[in-house]
């Protein structure tokens, strides 16, 4: 079986996750880096991106990447930190507006700030139709969950987002603001810094007002008010909502429990995985669902090895997550793919094998197709009502690609917000390292284009839009809002 892994990584992660990350690894060697260290370390990521990534002029022109280039190859004339390295470096690979194109993990001196009990930026937020919301903040600081932010140290909204957000690769800004949700403290740190207050104007009910607002730890942060009874789409469910209704949440189609990738999609993790499928899917049958609700909301995603039996319970026709998939060949996919090919299972090394087939027979610079092959409809028992499936912009990566293949192949209807992760995308992760710090570079090597063929980069947009809060409080409006529509029917 094919086994292609999109999911939303370190930057998807909530940022309890970043921060346990962060604190399993050693902190960074605080020396500086001479400047022909540091112009060492751009050239070589500059020069890897052209060679390797996808397309990397796909949406930034070369003029403004050149640019860039020349002003850190002129700053970098003194000594810099790892820090500022780093968050130079990221900058610089943000720049390519492709979520895959980036540096990996957090930068070096988080971990050393944390673990110093460093403050951060003390409120909780979130990024919803152009309003900069706080959905959680330390009772003493004079804010509450619901108040909306105009400035922050007298930067209005458009100046001072656009420079967080300069940090995280993300096709576009909503895209970029959904993911700084999961790690406001990380991202604000990046750009402020340590700093021991932070003037925040904010409009609480129409009236304009600024707060001091000083700075705390993380475990501070952890316990700031937030609104209590959110309901959650953690986890997996299967249930029978009334006499006719199925509800399925497959959860992100990995083990979730697992501590390690190989553990996340190990052959048994994905027979137990198969099993819960075929127990709520029989059990569905057996009570006489004529309609299936799959909730893809807040998927992280996974491997389609995962998601593939999921689709293969209702689709009545052979599927596929992308109608092409386009490798650009280059020395350094090359190597990391043969890399890959000495420590994966026999079952993973049959792809890579395949991988290294077709590079070989192709030109260092040739952008090639590689041929995806089919999943099957289940054989026997299969689900044969109507299948509604839920998004929202916290649906990442193969999420989005289960979703693009329901809409595409008309297995069903989408519902929901449209997704901020993208449909067609640049993707399919390789790696290089950099010759000095040994920053790990992220790179997408292929253009994944959906089963439509749209080749423009694209979220999914439901079929039917449906009501949702950015604050979503006790009720989960949304999943009311298609039950509602489904007893109409």
């Amino acid at each position: 079986m094919f086994r292609f892994i999109r999911s939303a990584a370190i930057l998807g992660a909530s940022v309890v996750a970043m921060t346990a990350c962060a604190l399993k690894t050693p902190p960074a060697n605080a020396d500086m880096l001479s400047p022909d260290q540091a112009r060492a370390d751009l050239e070589r990521l500059y020069s890897g991106l052209q060679a390797a990534e996808a397309n990397l002029f796909a949406v930034t022109s070369p003029e403004v990447f050149e640019r860039r280039y020349n002003e850190l190859h002129s700053r970098f004339a003194e000594p810099v930190s790892e820090f500022e390295l780093f968050r130079a470096l990221q900058q610089f690979a943000a720049l390519a507006k492709h979520g895959h194109t980036r540096l990996e993990g957090l930068n070096p001196a988080w971990s050393t700030h944390v673990e110093a009990d460093g403050t951060v930026f003390p409120l909780d937020l979130i990024v919803d139709e152009g309003e900069v919301i706080v959905v959680g903040a330390p009772e003493s600081s004079g804010m509450k969950p619901g108040d909306r932010i105009l400035s922050i140290d007298g930067a209005p909204n458009p100046i001072w987002l656009p420079k967080v957000t300069r940090n995280i690769s993300a096709e576009t800004p909503e895209l970029a603001y959904a993911l700084m949700a999961n790690g406001t403290p990380y991202y604000m740190w990046l750009e402020y810094g340590s700093k021991a207050t932070f003037s925040v104007e904010i409009d609480r009910a129409g009236q304009a007002q600024t707060v001091e607002a000083a700075a705390i730890t993380l475990d501070e942060l952890y316990n700031v008010a937030r609104l209590e009874d959110d309901f959650t789409l953690a986890g997996r469910d299967a249930k029978m909502l009334g006499d006719d209704v199925a509800y399925l949440r497959p959860g992100g189609f990995f083990n979730l429990d697992a501590e390690t990738q190989e553990d996340a999609y190990a052959p048994e993790a994905l027979a137990a995985y198969q099993a819960f499928l075929d127990e709520a899917f029989t059990t569905f049958i057996d009570e006489g669902a004529s309609h299936l609700v799959l909730d893809l909301r807040d998927n992280p995603g996974g491997t389609n090895s995962f998601s593939d039996p999921v689709v293969a319970w209702f689709a009545d026709e052979p599927f596929r997550f992308a109608s092409d998939f386009r490798i650009r060949v280059s020395d350094e996919t090359t190597a990391s793919n043969a890399a890959r090919l000495e420590n994966v299972s026999e079952e993973d090394a049959s792809i890579s094998r395949q991988f290294a087939d077709l590079f070989a027979e192709a030109e260092i610079g040739d952008v090639v197709s590689f041929d995806i092959p089919y999943a099957e409809p289940r054989d026997g028992k299969r689900f044969v009502g109507e299948v509604h499936v839920l998004v929202n912009r916290y649906s990442y990566s193969n999420a989005v690609s289960v979703a693009a293949i329901i809409q595409d192949y008309e297995f069903g209807t989408i519902y929901g917000e449209p997704t901020r992760d993208m449909a067609t995308t640049y993707g399919a992760m390789e790696h290089f390292t950099l010759p000095n710090t040994g920053f790990l570079v992220g790179y997408p090597k292929a253009h994944i284009i959906r089963p439509n063929g749209e080749k423009h980069s694209h979220p999914v947009h439901p079929n039917i839009e449906l009501p949702t809060k950015a604050i979503r409080g006790e009720q989960d409006i949304m999943l009311n809002a298609l039950l509602e529509l489904l007893a109409q029917d």
